[in-house]
Formats: C-alpha cells, structure tokens, sequence
C-alpha cells in the first residue's frame, strides 16, 4: 500500500507541470520501486486534465508482465484497474494521502509453476524451511524438528495443486542418521465466499503411503487458516475474490479491493 500511496503523490505531486507526460512519469516511478519487469506500463485516465490539481483522476491502469516484485519472485501477469479517485490535494504537500471516498481497485494476478518453484528454491526462503516443528503422527505429543528440502509447487487442471517436499529429520544423539521422508499433498483449491482460499479434500502420502485422513484434514485446516482475506480487515483493507482458475502449470486469481484510508504511509 506503500507503493500504491507512492504512485498517486507522484501522479498528483506533477500535475499541472507543463510539458510532463503523466503516464511515462508514472511507469518510471513504479518501475524504480520494483527490481524489473520485462513490461510495465502505467495509464492515467483524467479528462479534462486540470481536474487532477483537484485530486481527482478518472482511473489508472497498471499492466505488468513477468514483473518481479522481489529478486526471487516473479510474477507472470498483473493487471489492476481503479475506479474513479478522489483525494485530498493539500494532503500532498505534506507526503501523505488522504482519500474523500473509499480506494476500490480490481486485480488480475497470473502466476506459474515454475516462478513459485524459483522462489521457493531461493536462500530466503529456503532458510525459513530449516527446524520446522512437525507433528507427523497428528496427536501434538510428539512433534519432530525437521528440514523441508526441495519444496515444489504443481498446478493441475481441475483446479487442482500438488504440493512435494522432502522432510529430513535433524541428527539427535538416538538417531544420528536420519532417513529423509518424500511427502506430497494433492488437493483442489477453492474459494470459500470470496475471502477464502481453501486446500479441499487433501490427499496426503508419505513414502508413497497414504496417511490417514484424520491428519490429511488436520494439515489442511491449518494451512487454510493462513489463508484467509479477512485477516487484511485489521489493516482496514477489504479483499475479494471474484475468480480462481487453476490450469496446467498456471494459477489465475482476479479479485478487488478497498481501502477507506491508505495506510502505512
């Protein structure tokens, strides 16, 4: 929200300025707040022109492909597109914008397979997967410290993702040896009225062996909680989303969002 804030004080900040070309002063300013993209373009609608010196602009567009919002993370395809803005123009001076009415923008997010593998297979993230504590058995008595080795992504048609790992037990003084553990999860993925993306109907095998469905259920519902829109509404953000499509090697998710005030500023 930070970038979006950004984005409109430069929109508004240069407006009036004889000679400058909105759109272009706008896909450079995003263009530096990303690490690259290999297409990005940002249009301002606003006619008559002197309507933005009043904090208003009709609507902007953001196109992206293969944008890579962080070093390891691409993202395939973004589109986003704003209803008509309204902001205080005196806010500007002082860094800050302050909306007149509430921020709605619809979205379009493409990713691939193999983007989200490339990012799991980054030293960022691969650090976060080390002495995870793992409860295998699903009766929280014995959780195991363990590594999650070669973690990787695969969407299916149907709506449908295969999620692969290796799990690997750390050495302790009984076991100095231990064996590693192929596990992966087979599940469709749904949206729950719009504000939840949901793991449904898990099939989960170690070694090949399905585990019972007891704790199949109890994975899923723990991953499913990380997955709930609701919980940006503390950051006074509303999301939704209208279509998830998930194909052979890509996953599609078109949505929108509001925001009373942009925070984080």
């Amino acid at each position: 929200m930070e970038l979006f804030a950004g984005l409109l004080t430069t929109v508004l900040g240069i407006a009036g300025a004889p000679g400058i070309a909105i759109d272009r002063v706008a896909t450079d300013f995003l263009r530096s707040q990303i690490v690259r993209a290999d297409v990005l373009e940002v249009r301002v609608d606003n006619a008559p022109n002197y309507q933005v010196l009043l904090g208003n602009v009709d609507r902007v567009r953001v196109a992206g492909r293969g944008v890579y919002i962080l070093e390891f993370l691409r993202i395939d395809q973004i589109d986003l597109e704003t209803d008509p803005i309204s902001i205080d123009p005196n806010s500007v001076q002082s860094g800050k914008v302050v909306l007149r009415r509430p921020l709605q923008a619809a979205v379009r997010v493409v990713m691939r397979s193999e983007d989200i593998n490339t990012a799991l297979r980054s030293p960022k993230v691969q650090s976060s997967f080390k002495s995870l504590s793992i409860d295998i058995t699903g009766t929280n008595k014995n959780p195991e410290i363990l590594d999650l080795l070669n973690p990787e992504v695969t969407f299916l048609e149907g709506d449908r993702v295969r999620l692969a790992a290796t799990l690997q037990a750390q050495p302790t003084a009984a076991k100095p040896k231990p064996s590693a553990l192929n596990v992966s999860i087979n599940a469709e993925l749904k949206t729950i009225g719009g504000t939840r993306l949901q793991i449904v109907n898990p099939k989960i095998e170690l070694e090949g062996t399905p585990v019972p469905e007891k704790i199949a259920h109890a994975f899923a519902k723990g991953l499913n909680s990380v997955l709930d829109l609701r919980q940006l509404e503390s950051k006074g953000i509303t999301a939704r989303v209208l279509k998830l499509e998930v194909t052979e090697g890509k996953m599609q998710v078109i949505g929108f969002a509001k925001m009373d005030t942009i925070p984080n500023q």
